[in-house]
């Protein structure tokens, strides 16, 4: 059975997670590993990543984030301006609504 969308997204997300605790030398939990193996092992980790992203100074950030050499920093960078996108939208209509 081919994996879904969703479901592709989500081992994406788990993947990046990984790659940004791999490059500040941290431990990658079971877990996550797993999932970044096997579609059988989904998880939800972009808020996970989301909070990693944040808590990162701005060189660090830079650095792991900002690295054009790298395939996984550009996909991480993408990710990562499209949450603030959706973050922004996600406010706007909060407000507009409400």
């Amino acid at each position: 059975m081919q994996p879904t969308n969703k479901e592709m997204q989500l081992q994406k997300n788990c993947q990046l997670y990984a790659y940004l605790l791999e490059s500040q030398g941290k431990e990658v939990p079971e877990h996550i590993e797993e999932c970044v193996e096997s579609y059988e092992y989904v998880m939800h980790c972009a808020e996970a990543l989301f909070e990693e992203l944040k808590s990162l100074d701005e060189q660090t950030f830079e650095k792991i984030v900002n690295n054009p050499d790298i395939l996984k920093s550009r996909e991480l960078s993408y990710w990562w301006e499209m949450k603030q996108e959706a973050n922004r939208l996600g406010e706007s209509l909060t407000k507009t609504c409400l």
